[in-house]
């Protein structure tokens, strides 16, 4: 291709933007309207000739045309605002080329690389509208996978968002042809899910979420949640290594959002929300309103504009319709939505914390709202939810509620497996609620049992049941059992 060729009769073709390896973009000018476009065209002698050896010159040649040609049928199947449109499909020799709505604006990459840290309003704004147009390419059977900064462009008119690039796009469909990426991983380092690394096949529209937490991420912190490191890179990183939690690079970002971004950057798809649609519920609470004032220092393009002067763009399917706001800018706590084990796993070590530092407050009681959805996601006997019932039992006795308590430490005691040192927990806090109705002979009897558990080493012993043990033991010898405690108290595990 070049400059002054006029395509189809109708595109004179001005100036290259981007060369890449497999194809180039131009700009072009729609002789009909007037209007600049943008063309893609494959380069498939480019490709092919450098890369490969003759005799496998045609296979890569035929895979190359196929995949370009379904990104040209996914783009007409694509309308959203947030998406390019494609124009017209065309041949310019054997080479096939696009002709979509050309977006003159700045790559999200240049725009966060010009503004460190970015604004908290502009991040949401920019947030939400690529949430929106993945959100109509999922509805329509259509996974990105390579979304990251450098696919996404803030048009300098009006500061709209658009998703760009759908050349490695995979198809939900079952049906649908499965193409490789001539031997690579498809997708971009530093944004791709676990499953992508390791060359999952069957991947889903989970694969958009993770890349989508990583963008999250960034916006919010002017950071990536990983970083290529002299002894660990960045790929094994993201297959193996928690993220940071927001708030502890930036302490005034929304819990909400904190939490957001920690179930998006789950290592298991099933952990992250189930839909793109979840995640527009969260921040859409954090969108700038009508009367809001503009970034300072001001953003061009700006992002936030559409909210600030109240304008409400128009969305391709119910699944992206964006919702009332709420009257007040104040979070809201998500209740009956999703809820990721990550996000339930830092609740309970939150809520323990908070059990040591102060005893039962706010911690506490928000785990013991989230326990009936984790019983109903994952069963009562799931481990990591007869933990959170135990905490839940140990703030209540606490707190004075015996009662209560004791049938939390049960219910874990009777669902456990009874080797589970979570299970020797339970019946030492069931042991702890008889003392009060002064039933210490049934007392005794419970923590002399696990004592024994732990004396035979059927489980190891923690810190923290040992510790336990040892507090109750004190109890015991308080209420005249100081010598039968004293004889077993040497059975105990040395901390």
């Amino acid at each position: 291709m070049e400059a002054g060729e006029v395509l189809d009769g109708r595109y004179r073709v001005k100036e290259a933007l981007d060369q890449g390896g497999m194809g180039a973009i131009w700009t072009a000018t729609d002789l009909e309207s007037g209007q600049v476009v943008a063309v893609k065209v494959l380069r498939l002698d480019a490709y092919t000739q450098g890369w490969f050896a003759p005799a496998e010159r045609t296979r890569h040649r035929i895979e190359l045309l196929k995949r370009f040609e379904r990104e040209g049928v996914i783009l007409e199947e694509l309308k959203h605002p947030g998406i390019p449109r494609l124009l017209h499909r065309g041949y310019l020799g054997e080479e096939p080329y696009l002709v979509m709505e050309y977006v003159e604006g700045v790559s999200l990459r240049e725009f966060l690389n010009m503004r460190r840290p970015f604004p908290f309003d502009a991040a949401v704004a920019i947030a939400v509208q690529i949430a929106e147009a993945l959100g109509h390419a999922h509805a329509n059977g259509v996974v990105h996978r390579d979304l990251k900064p450098g696919n996404v462009v803030i048009a300098f008119a009006d500061g709209a968002v658009k998703l760009l690039d759908f050349g490695i796009a995979h198809l939900t469909d079952p049906d649908a042809t499965r193409y490789t990426a001539l031997g690579a991983t498809p997708g971009s380092a530093g944004y791709m899910a676990p499953e992508q690394l390791r060359g999952q096949r069957d991947i889903s529209a989970s694969v958009d979420l993770y890349a989508f937490g990583c963008v999250l991420f960034e916006l919010l912190t002017g950071e990536r949640p990983f970083e290529d490191k002299p002894d660990r890179n960045m790929n094994t990183q993201h297959l193996e290594d928690l993220p940071p939690r927001l708030r502890s690079i930036n302490v005034g970002i929304p819990e909400e959002l904190d939490d957001l971004t920690w179930d998006l950057l789950a290592k298991t798809p099933a952990d992250r929300p189930e839909s793109i649609g979840e995640v527009l519920d969260v921040l859409r609470t954090f969108l700038p309103k009508p009367g809001d004032p503009a970034p300072d220092p001001q953003l061009d393009p700006d992002p936030t504009a559409r909210y600030r002067l109240g304008e409400r763009p128009v969305v391709g399917t119910a699944d992206t319709r964006v919702s009332p706001r709420a009257a007040s800018r104040r979070p809201v706590r998500r209740r009956g939505g999703w809820l990721g084990r990550n996000q339930f796993m830092g609740r309970i070590a939150q809520a323990r914390a908070e059990l040591l530092a102060n005893g039962p407050g706010d911690r506490c009681a928000e785990l013991l709202d989230l326990l009936p959805k984790a019983v109903s996601d994952w069963g009562a006997r799931e481990p990591i939810v007869l933990e959170g019932r135990l905490v839940c039992a140990d703030a209540a006795r606490l707190d004075g509620r015996t009662a209560e308590a004791k049938a939390q430490y049960q219910h874990v005691a009777e669902n456990g497996d009874p080797s589970d040192p979570l299970v020797l927990e339970a019946r030492l806090g069931i042991a702890e609620c008889l003392m009060p109705e002064g039933d210490f002979t049934g007392a005794f009897s419970g923590w002399r049992a696990v004592v024994h558990s732990l004396s035979l080493v059927v489980v190891p012993a923690s810190d923290r049941l040992t510790s336990r043990c040892r507090e109750v033991a004190v109890e015991l010898a308080e209420s005249g059992y100081e010598a039968e405690v004293a004889d077993l108290l040497d059975q105990l595990p040395e901390q």
